[in-house]
């Protein structure tokens, strides 16, 4: 059975990491590891097929560009057995049929030089030797494939005028030389211009001999003629080859600038002293080893000195290294057996006498985590010291399975969790929405993670069936492709509708309907199932910008909004005072009537800040009703009333009046700063749950402000000067 399978890899259920099997190769097993690690695992061998894509393309674009040869192909051959030894995760059978079409395409080209070299060497045959020229000797030795592929476009139109052009008749006596001639006018001068040159060595050889038997050849009508000709066609050659040395200076001189930013970059990896760059520097010995065409100068062999120099120290500290890391792992080694004894101790001492089953679950924990945190063993061992580990934590939980009620009522629990995540997993085969399917068995297999241990066999049977499951929806996941896609996108198109809904209200200024409009949206984007992932950040991130465009511009009104409410609040401050002020009036009725000008004015100004807004009531209620007790005292005695405050009577109901508008006051206060605070989280993932929490502070506080305010109304009715 197997515990996971991707598109290019299985992990069985005893943990064995395989590479699938593919058109070139059986897969291989990399490594063996726990359920848990089983994830992380192939996500590092998917990396490592990451980095020898990378490897390969660059070994790929350097030999395409050499000549074609049997060295090339043989390159070429061990970049693939390269491939094929790779530990790693991913596409092989696309990346190895890259290196096999370029090795059947190098194999082509080599092929067709051969017979272009053997063409050469017959007409050598047929040449008299003549002095070389020491250009032509070392171009030969050092031909190379742009040499003989990249003619001059001018040249070309040039070499087909003359093979378009036809030659007048000549004499019997020139007819030989004629002949000759009209063969030189096809020769592909552009293409191969040794050979032409020695096409050209081979008519003047023959027409020397022609002219040699013929006296008086050389004044028949036309020599002069096809004389032109054939000089025409030498300095066709000798301008082809002069261009190819002037291609050939350039490129030596480029190649020097490649094999110094090679140094460079060999240079920079030595001093940042990374000596498990063991790739970067095979590709950079690969390229260097590539480049065949140089100045022979002293610049060249101080170039190849320093690269060898620094090859040298890269491979003395690379030993160095890597005695130390196999020293290491005999270290880490070491410690896991000691880890693996402390255990088995643990093992053996519980049993039915043990009290404290916490404790013992503490100490096998922080030895596991002991465990995880030593690094990697000799791979000789890995699987055998992995199994021991394994059976020893099995033994651990089969004794406290046997031995603690507590553990075992716990691991039934378990049970009945992982039995439900099987059924979901079940259902899960007859949905419809196979996008969401997906995303849920994801879900599942996250939750299946979190839950605890069962008892062996019955975790292990339940793990079958989950596993069963899932194979079985990962079958019709893989033939359902197209469909799955299309339910993506049509779940994309949902979300980018709610992307203009939500971009059409940023910029309105109904603050709570808005608000409430756009948390609907967002109740809307959590229930649409997935869309495609390349384009879930982005369409994401439309909608958030939206939503953040409207909340900054509440934040930037409610901070103005503030800013008013302050110098409300230095207004009405300053009309409390002068109601104070009126206390000391003589005549009441005059101070009542001054104190009902100032009220109206009171109620014109605005709101204040909800955290001042408690105190300054009560000020002015305090202040209003002395003026209000003063004018009622002397209506009922006739005599002039002094400021004398609030009667006992009245003192009661006062209070509890007051004390109810604190707490009202208060609670206004708590519900605007939920409400502000709701503003600065952002919707998605956590933030959501966050809102939600903050909104059931809001609508609890809510309730109690309402109530509150319904018996406020009662006691105000009561008491029409509290009004």
């Amino acid at each position: 059975m197997e515990l996971m399978e991707k598109e290019f890899s299985i992990v069985t259920a005893d943990g064995h990491v395989r590479q699938k099997d593919n058109a070139f190769f059986s897969g291989n097993e990399l490594t063996k590891v726990s359920s848990e690690e089983a994830e992380e695992a192939v996500a590092y061998f998917e990396k490592e097929f990451q980095a020898l894509e990378k490897y390969v393309s660059e070994q790929l674009k350097i030999l395409i560009e050499e000549e074609p040869s049997q060295s090339v192909i043989d390159k070429l051959e061990e970049l693939r057995e390269d491939v094929v030894k790779s530990r790693s995760i991913g596409d092989f059978s696309a990346l190895l049929t890259k290196i096999e079409d370029a090795k059947q395409k190098q194999k082509g080209l080599a092929g067709q030089k051969e017979e272009v070299q053997e063409v050469s060497s017959d007409d050598k045959a047929k040449v008299v030797p003549e002095e070389e020229d020491p250009s032509t000797e070392e171009l030969n030795q050092e031909s190379s494939i742009e040499e003989t592929e990249e003619p001059a476009q001018e040249s070309a139109v040039e070499d087909k005028e003359d093979q378009e052009m036809v030659l007048p008749e000549y004499s019997e006596k020139l007819e030989p030389i004629a002949e000759l001639v009209k063969g030189l006018l096809s020769l592909p001068v552009e293409e191969n211009w040794q050979q032409a040159k020695h096409e050209l060595d081979n008519v003047r050889f023959k027409w020397d001999e022609i002219a040699g038997a013929e006296e008086g050849l050389s004044s028949e009508k036309g020599y002069q003629e096809l004389m032109a000709v054939l000089d025409n066609v030498e300095q066709k050659i000798f301008a082809v080859k002069n261009e190819l040395q002037e291609k050939r200076k350039e490129r030596k001189k480029a190649n020097v600038e490649k094999r110094a930013e090679l140094l460079g970059q060999l240079q920079e990896i030595i001093d940042k002293k990374k000596w498990q760059a063991f790739k970067e520097i095979n590709s950079i010995s690969n390229r260097w080893e590539n480049i065949k065409v140089f100045p022979a100068d002293a610049e060249s062999d101080q170039q190849d000195k320093k690269f060898q120099e620094l090859m040298d120290e890269f491979n003395e500290k690379k030993v160095e290294l890597l005695v130390k890391k196999a020293q290491k792992e005999e270290e880490n080694l070491a410690g896991k057996l000691a880890i693996l004894d402390k255990m088995s101790l643990l093992v053996s001492s519980s049993g039915p006498d043990t009290k404290n089953w916490d404790k013992l679950d503490i100490e096998v924990e922080e030895l596991a985590r002991q465990w995880k945190k030593i690094g990697h063993v000799p791979l000789e061992q890995s699987d055998v010291i992995w199994d021991k580990f394994k059976k020893t934590r099995d033994d651990y939980f089969d004794k406290k399975f046997e031995h603690n009620e507590a553990f075992r009522k716990q691991t039934v629990r378990n049970i009945r969790k992982k039995e439900k995540i099987c059924e979901e997993a079940e259902a899960l085969l007859e949905e419809k929405d196979l996008a969401t399917a997906v995303r849920e068995m994801n879900g599942l297999h996250k939750r299946w993670k979190k839950i605890g241990a069962g008892p062996k066999d019955k975790n292990d049977e339940l793990w079958e069936r989950f596993n069963e499951a899932t194979q079985k929806f990962n079958k019709v996941k893989s033939e359902n492709q197209e469909v799955i896609k299309g339910q993506e996108q049509q779940n994309l198109e949902k979300k980018l509708a709610l992307c203009e809904k939500a971009e059409s209200l940023k910029d309105s200024t109904s603050w709570n309907e808005t608000s409430r409009e756009l948390d609907g949206l967002m109740e809307e984007w959590k229930k649409i199932g997935p869309i495609p992932r390349r384009k879930a950040g982005k369409a994401w991130k439309r909608f958030k910008s939206a939503l953040d465009a409207f909340y900054e511009n509440r934040r930037s009104h409610y901070k103005v909004v503030r800013e008013e409410q302050k110098k409300n609040y230095d207004q009405k401050r300053e009309i409390v005072k002068q109601i104070e002020a009126l206390a000391d009036l003589d005549d009441p009725k005059e101070a009542v009537q001054k104190t009902r000008e100032l009220q109206d004015a009171f109620k014109e100004i605005g709101f204040v800040p909800i955290k001042k807004k408690s105190k300054l009531d009560k000020e002015y209620k305090l202040a209003c009703d002395v003026i209000y007790q003063r004018a009622r005292k002397e209506s009922r005695t006739g005599a002039p009333a002094q400021a004398s405050g609030v009667s006992k009577e009245q003192k009661g109901p006062r209070d509890e009046f007051f004390k109810l508008k604190k707490e009202c006051d208060k609670l206004q206060e708590e519900i605007l700063r939920y409400k502000d605070t709701m503003t600065f989280i952002n919707p998605g993932g956590q933030g959501n749950a966050l809102i939600e929490d903050v909104q059931k502070k809001i609508d609890k506080a809510q309730k109690e402000l309402e109530k509150k305010q319904k018996k406020l109304e009662e006691l105000r009715s009561d008491d029409g000067s509290q009004a």
